[in-house]
């Protein structure tokens, strides 16, 4: 073999031992919006630590609660899931360029240096800003996640530089599919819709009524699927009829992290966070499903990022075609999580790492039929949780029960709506992803769900749960006691009720025979 050709050998095997998506990140201007969020942020730290070779990552904040956008900016790198960034890339606010916007606003907010600038340079766009919450007036909800993504796509077909636009939607944008396939569906409203709605909600002082909501959504759970859903199909208009380079990424429900930053790290306290803190508390013991048939999909935050990226390296570099494509990304067409199986290991950790704010045993009943679901709910956790509470009343302190209760029922009665059994998501266009993906990339960008382990992930997740709530890694020794005094006394109930049950079957027999007799 020639020199030339031993050379070129080597080349080629060390290009192998390269990450295909580091090198393709290499030198692009890109743009992300919802920075701030909880899977914005780690968008916003893995692009920095991993893809150390952008030329500029462009972050678009908005003013918050009076603080300006310098001062977000600081307050969110302070966060602890910055730390190995400020070890391996000390120098990464070197790459950030902060601009002011606002998707509630004209032109996005943006002054005309910033949009020029924006235009002139832009590869990537990452759509990530939306509003999630639910005690917020409707105009602002569709402002933001359905005028506000019009108006970025605007920006988008005036970058002379750009290849692609990545909007991060839901899994759930169109909850009543059973298998959700990875492909647009048609749109619930069009702008005029859109534009009429929150004609009338600001128009009316007290804003427009749940009724005509409801009407509105349809099908939908509430506005935050309504709104997605809608996007998509403004994405895909783009896509179609301007020739926009453009993605929709769906993820499903997202835990905390797998392996990046930091093992099991949560970054807020809403959806199954809650949850499982009131089945932890003992504050809710009955769940409405059927928990062979049903699963839950669930993600961990890092590998929602890595997919993430990874899906927009593969519509830039393998598209064969410039129409709009969809990724999904969801466990349950993966490493499908029965709700049997979910339970265990919620359990398991429950016992294992008792609660300080634990008010009985943790135990879980599932059942699928809703009446006989809402008598045990009532006899397991609403009565004893008004009167746990006065208990605390009485004793001058502040209640918690019904408080933690009531947020996890409108947590769980969101999630229950997704708990439909044999609901697919659909991931081809991952799986081939993943395919194509080498050594490097999988180390780098690992989001293979086959290879994650349940048990891990959650004992992770545990850690973080009980970081974010400010409790120690192991339990206490008053959490043990309080957990040995209740467990005994959640057995002495339950077998003073078996006695009774059994006595009064036993005098029920008796009355019978000396009836016959």
């Amino acid at each position: 073999m020639s020199g030339v050709q031993e050379a070129q050998r080597l080349t080629k095997e060390k290009s192998k031992c390269k990450s295909q998506i580091q090198k393709f990140y290499a030198g692009k201007h890109i743009l992300l919006t919802g920075c701030t969020g909880y899977l914005g942020t780690l968008i916003l730290e893995k692009i920095l630590h991993t893809c150390t070779e952008i030329s500029k990552l462009y972050i678009l904040v908005r003013e918050k609660k009076n603080m300006v956008i310098e001062d977000r900016l600081k307050k969110l790198f302070e966060s602890e899931v910055f730390d190995r960034l400020r070890e391996s890339n000390p120098n990464y606010m070197e790459k950030i360029v902060l601009i002011y916007g606002d998707l509630n606003k004209d032109d996005l907010g943006l002054s005309p240096e910033n949009r020029r600038c924006l235009i002139e340079n832009v590869n990537i766009i990452i759509h990530n800003a939306s509003i999630v919450r639910y005690d917020v007036k409707p105009s602002y909800v569709l402002r933001t996640n359905v005028i506000g993504t019009d108006k970025l796509l605007q920006l988008a077909t005036e970058c002379s530089h750009l290849e692609i636009f990545a909007y991060v939607s839901t899994a759930y944008s169109h909850p009543s599919n059973i298998i959700k396939e990875e492909k647009f569906y048609p749109p619930p409203a069009d702008l005029k819709l859109i534009g009429d709605v929150i004609k009338a909600d600001e128009e009316n002082e007290a804003g427009i009524t749940n009724e005509a909501i409801r009407d509105i959504t349809g099908d939908w759970l509430n506005l935050y699927p309504f709104s997605k859903a809608t996007a998509e199909g403004l994405v895909e208009a783009y896509g179609r009829k301007r020739s926009l380079p453009c993605i929709v990424y769906r993820p499903s429900i997202i835990l905390g992290a797998y392996n990046e930053p930091i093992p099991g790290w949560i970054g807020n306290k809403n959806g199954p966070v809650i949850l499982f803190r009131a089945l932890r508390g003992g504050f809710m013991h009955v769940l409405q499903c059927n928990e062979n048939e049903c699963n839950m999909d669930l993600i961990p935050v890092d590998m929602t990022v890595n997919s993430l990226l990874a899906s927009i390296w593969d519509y830039v570099v393998h598209r064969e075609t410039h129409e709009p494509q969809v990724y999904n990304y969801g466990s349950s067409d993966w490493n499908p999580l029965s709700n049997k199986n979910l339970q265990a290991y919620g359990m398991e950790i429950a016992h294992t790492y008792p609660s300080n704010e634990m008010v009985w045993y943790p135990f879980v009943v599932q059942i699928n039929n809703f009446y006989g679901f809402a008598i045990l709910f009532t006899l397991f956790s609403i009565i004893p949780g008004i009167l746990a509470d006065l208990i605390f009343l009485l004793r001058w302190e502040k209640p918690i029960f019904t408080t933690i209760l009531k947020s996890a029922i409108l947590n769980y009665a969101t999630l229950r709506r997704y708990l439909v059994p044999e609901r697919i998501l659909k991931t081809d266009n991952l799986k081939r992803v993943l395919s194509l993906a080498n050594s490097a990339d999988m180390k780098e960008f690992f989001f293979d769900l086959s290879a994650m382990d349940w048990n891990q992930l959650f004992q992770r997740n545990n850690r973080g749960f009980r970081k974010l709530l400010k409790e120690p890694l192991e339990p206490s020794p008053a959490a043990l006691r309080k957990y040995r005094n209740l467990k005994i006394l959640h057995y002495t109930v339950l077998g003073l009720l078996v006695l009774f049950l059994l006595n009064l079957f036993y005098r029920i027999t008796c009355n019978i025979f000396s009836l016959l007799a």
